[in-house]
């Protein structure tokens, strides 16, 4: 005879925010060249090859990084090691670069189409490619159920990436250094 009570309670997880982070570890002689995404991400600084040319858009201040063997490669990686270790289908869908120099820091912003979620991105991905040790932060909004608009807070770190639903709402933190920052974002749908 089954005993009424605890043993019929049950649990069912309706909603989660998942965040992954950790350093792009490749094998031995297949480094990623950060040096090269970080010169592809200065040459349309110079350039001013932006996203988007319009003054009002945020687009306007990511710059455009185009393909090479490098990001090729730390694009592979993500996809593989979602596949592989949580076995999520990953497709990129957008890549851009941001520099940011002493004080300087992004916008708070969701990559998502609030009007047409179906063909946003599912995931944000960030990326350091050459970052100053303690110098800026990736900071993650969320609500946790009553309590709104709560923060996270996760140190931006060279070869690292934090990758979350891009739904969340997110900005980088001032660069407290003299150096110039650069970070990578990519963005993915989950197929």
């Amino acid at each position: 005879m089954q005993k009424k009570g605890l043993s019929e309670m049950q649990k069912k997880v309706l909603s989660e925010i998942d965040l992954y982070q950790g350093y792009v570890s490749m094998p031995e002689g297949f480094e990623i060249n950060r040096k090269e995404i970080q010169m592809s991400i200065f040459s349309s600084y110079v350039k001013n090859d932006t996203i988007s040319n319009n003054p009002l858009d945020y687009s306007s201040l990511d710059y455009k990084v185009p393909f090479s063997r490098a990001l090729g490669m730390l694009n592979t990686y993500l996809i593989e090691f979602f596949k592989i270790k949580y076995n999520k289908d990953l497709i990129n869908k957008e890549c851009f670069g941001n520099l940011y120099i002493l004080g300087e820091q992004s916008i708070l912003r969701r990559l998502v189409e609030p009007l047409d979620l179906r063909n946003s991105a599912d995931y944000t991905c960030i990326y350091g490619v050459e970052v100053e040790n303690n110098s800026c932060n990736l900071i993650i909004e969320y609500d946790d159920n009553r309590r709104k608009n709560r923060t996270w807070a996760i140190p931006i770190r060279n070869n690292y990436f934090i990758m979350f639903p891009s739904i969340q709402r997110y900005f980088i933190t001032r660069n407290r250094t003299g150096k110039i920052n650069t970070i990578l974002t990519m963005t993915y749908e989950s197929i």
